[in-house]
């Protein structure tokens, strides 16, 4: 096998299974492997079963369609299904070398230029429905659905989950809402923080973690890395003032979003965290502990969310009376 050949997912596949592939570490639902294929480092994304639908396989092949050249993007090299009774869908992509930030507040101004550049990528891209969705979507079409379902999960120390959910899901959905345009398209990543986009020398950034990836109407990423990329450590979600300005005031600048929907976006962000049963299912399929490792860490957000809430209204009202 050569750099010269292309690569290919029975290919890639047949390294994993003769344990020529480093395994990646990772939380979420599915697994990550470094394979070398000839001269060349390869990312090979192995997605879960349940993640292995063909509507995944049209949404990622249309992103890939629509980002293609991105300076930060990582071209699809191969896509398809693998094995049976129950196929996975593989994707294979160039290797991002180098290491994720430990502080994600470091690539705030990277995270807010590949937002621009989905945004202005979009232009022009038609995606049918079923390939339009984010994490907002199942909230706003269902939710008294996915709170019921999720209601026999949260039992013992996780009740404080259910109260949060109960008080929170009317206006977090109202605020995802009203960010959400019928007209508009953006391309969606999924995972969009300062921890998906590896650094490999100066004003080179990578994006990895396409796994989410599709098309949405309203700005998810946005929401949801406002939540990520300003917290003060990984661990926990206390949002740094400093790094919530910054973020704000960059959106504002490159993205033209007003001060005044700052409130919203977190409420939309906001939505990311709260559980689902088919997702805390899954995670406790995939690795002892995950589950509830999980929703500890979900919970720690909601500890926090009206404070950090009030945070970031305050910076975008000081942010707007301080605009020129």
């Amino acid at each position: 096998m050569t750099g010269a050949v292309r690569p290919t997912v029975p290919g890639a596949m047949r390294l994993v299974a003769a344990g020529r592939a480093e395994l990646l570490d990772g939380r979420g639902l599915n697994s990550s492997y470094r394979v070398a294929w000839g001269s060349r480092a390869l990312s090979v994304k192995v997605h879960c079963a349940e993640r292995s639908s063909a509507a995944e396989f049209q949404r990622i092949g249309r992103v890939d369609a629509a980002l293609r050249g991105a300076p930060w993007y990582p071209p699809v090299l191969a896509l398809g299904f693998h094995g049976t009774p129950r196929p996975r869908l593989v994707v294979v992509r160039p290797y991002a070398p180098g290491t994720p930030a430990q502080d994600a507040r470091r690539h705030i101004t990277g995270v807010v230029g590949v937002l621009a550049d989905l945004a202005a990528r979009a232009e022009g891209v038609r995606a049918g429905e079923a390939l339009v969705g984010d994490y907002a979507s199942v909230w706003l079409s269902g939710a008294r659905s996915e709170r019921s379902l999720v209601d026999p999960l949260l039992t013992g120390e996780w009740r404080g989950l259910a109260r949060a959910m109960d008080a929170h899901l009317g206006e977090l959905s109202a605020g995802a809402a009203r960010l959400t345009r019928p007209s508009g398209l953006l391309v969606h990543h999924g995972d969009l923080h300062g921890r998906n986009l590896i650094a490999d020398g100066p004003d080179r950034l990578t994006v990895i973690d396409w796994d989410e990836a599709g098309f949405s109407r309203r700005p998810a990423d946005a929401g949801k890395a406002l939540w990520l990329s300003c917290r003060l450590g990984r661990g926990d979600f206390v949002l740094d003032p400093d790094a919530t300005a910054l973020f704000l005031g960059r959106l504002h600048a490159r993205l033209g979003t007003p001060y005044a929907d700052a409130r919203d976006l977190a409420l939309l962000g906001a939505l990311w965290f709260l559980p689902r049963h088919g997702h805390v299912t899954l995670l406790g399929r995939r690795g002892a502990g995950l589950d509830t490792w999980y929703l500890g860490w979900v919970l720690r957000f909601w500890t926090r969310f009206r404070t950090n809430l009030e945070l970031v209204a305050a910076a975008a009202a000081a942010l707007e009376a301080g605009a020129p």
